[in-house]
């Protein structure tokens, strides 16, 4: 009688919802998926990845390739044997093209080192002296050096030019390029970026 019972299963409601559950699964209609959708996702994902990567790439040539130009002009002076030099070097790795070159003494500006030295020191003055004129387009290659200001075996004036280099007046200004147009300035030995040059 036990196994009876059991012969007539499908009288059971559970059984019945169960087999009625996997019947309807069958015949649902199965998702398949779009691979050609799914590869072109992907195509498209990759590709601004890499466009990303090639903007970085990119910027971060061009920080190399300017700074492998970049110029550093600072001044420089000795003071030594009856002799005084006051000028520039050019410290960087990459040329120094001047745009513009001024000295500035008590409130005046001179384009060269001569008129302002014979206006403060004089003209008559025995020992040896020197100037060096710095005009725009002139280029300084890296580790270059040049006397503006020239002065020995003169203690006088050796000692008259170099009060005139310690006056808080006193300003060497040098605008200068590198090879692809960004442009700095020197003023009292300090350089300041100043974008590209006009």
């Amino acid at each position: 009688m036990f196994l009876a019972g059991w012969t007539n299963i499908g009288n059971f409601p559970l059984f019945r919802a169960l087999s009625l559950a996997i019947l309807s699964d069958m015949d649902a209609p199965k998702r398949s998926v779009n691979i050609e959708l799914l590869l072109g996702i992907s195509a498209t994902f990759l590709s601004l990845a890499a466009l990303v990567v090639s903007i970085f790439q990119t910027r971060i040539d061009r920080e190399q390739q300017y700074a492998s130009v970049w110029p550093y002009i600072q001044t420089m002076g000795a003071n030594f044997d009856q002799e005084l030099h006051f000028g520039f070097e050019n410290k960087g790795v990459g040329p120094a093209i001047i745009k513009s070159f001024e000295l500035i003494y008590r409130g005046r500006t001179y384009k060269r080192p001569k008129p302002l030295f014979l206006e403060y020191i004089g003209k008559n003055t025995r020992g040896g002296k020197g100037f060096t004129d710095v005009t725009p387009g002139d280029v300084f290659k890296s580790g270059e050096n040049t006397d503006v200001l020239f002065v020995s075996k003169n203690d006088t004036v050796i000692s008259q030019v170099a009060s005139m280099l310690a006056d808080s007046s006193f300003h060497l200004r040098i605008r200068y390029a590198d090879v692809y147009g960004n442009c700095w300035e020197l003023d009292q030995n300090k350089v300041t970026a100043i974008g590209k040059c006009n």
